[in-house]
């Protein structure tokens, strides 16, 4: 939804946040990516086999497609002050081609980002297949929204505005519905393994709850619901939302990698909370039993 000209005034101070904030969120995406690869491939003799690896592929190109988001970022903040007479103005014209470019690079990095906590929620039912259609036709039909979103702000404003408003709606329903539906399964499936067992968390229950929010991408969901939120009403806090959700995407995705190499880097192959949720066969509590105790093969 655009921002109304009564919030103009915010415009330059919400976008000079974006430039700060996107800046210290790629160096965080970029550090959890290069530990992930580094530890993965450091556990393996011949890491050229592992390049096809899903987790490989997913690190890689969400780090390049934020990577240049947050470089088109940038330049944009610069052209803004370099280039033109009217700040405020250069902002709010989305049909610059940077603009444009961002916002192909924005739909690319969630389409891959959700794609990967898709490709998690397979992992963990077992590879059901069933239980991942709806999130995968509704990534299809968000990926046919952004791009028809990104080809709307192209055109002159009288034109794009009346029905970019009805297109943002759709896009933000179908990832909220979406996202809640993947967290929702994966908190299931955890909860319901929880129930089989005994004394499945070490750590106690915040620890369990701290689990459940990284690996779920329950962030990420509450993330989406902010975004709708801020774009329901109009607030200018929606360009933050909207221009940070490429990096944060990656961000959810890498804390979870990040997570299950760290833990299999572990001399004794175990992780202290208990339990590792990094595919089917990993759901399940690790008893500290050093002589017996392994590492799940396949895990994400």
């Amino acid at each position: 939804m655009p921002v109304s000209l009564e919030s103009n005034k915010f415009v330059l101070g919400v976008n000079m946040a974006v430039v700060v904030l996107e800046s210290v969120l790629y160096a965080l995406l970029l550090v959890s990516a290069s530990t992930t690869l580094y530890l993965r491939f450091s556990r393996h003799e011949v890491p050229k086999l592992l390049v096809w690896n899903p987790v490989v592929l997913f690190t890689i190109l969400i780090s390049a497609t934020s990577g240049a988001h947050w470089i088109l970022t940038t330049v944009r903040f610069f052209d803004a002050f370099l280039c033109s007479a009217d700040v405020e103005r250069f902002y709010l014209d989305n049909s610059q081609e940077t603009q444009t470019a961002r916002s192909l690079l924005s739909i690319t990095s969630t389409f891959i980002g959700d794609a990967a906590i898709i490709h998690r929620l397979w992992l963990i039912w077992n590879r059901s297949l069933p239980v991942i259609i709806l999130p995968v036709m509704s990534c299809l039909g968000l990926l046919i929204n952004g791009c028809a979103r990104t080809y709307l702000i192209t055109q002159p404003p009288d034109r794009h505005l009346p029905m970019s408003v009805g297109w943002a709606k759709g896009g933000w329903t179908i990832n909220l519905v979406n996202n809640a539906y993947c967290t929702g399964f994966i908190v299931w499936k955890f909860w319901k393994t929880k129930r089989t067992v005994e004394h499945l968390l070490g750590g106690g229950t915040l620890v369990a709850v701290l689990i459940v929010l990284l690996e779920s991408a329950a962030v990420w969901t509450i993330w989406g619901l902010l975004f709708a939120v801020t774009s329901e009403f109009g607030s200018p806090l929606q360009i933050i939302m909207r221009d940070l959700s490429a990096v944060m995407v990656g961000i959810v995705n890498m804390i979870i990698y990040l997570r299950v190499e760290l833990q299999c880097a572990r001399p004794d192959g175990l992780d202290r909370t208990g339990v590792v949720m990094t595919s089917s066969a990993s759901i399940r509590p690790y008893y500290v039993n050093r002589a017996s105790a392994q590492i799940p093969r396949g895990t994400a």
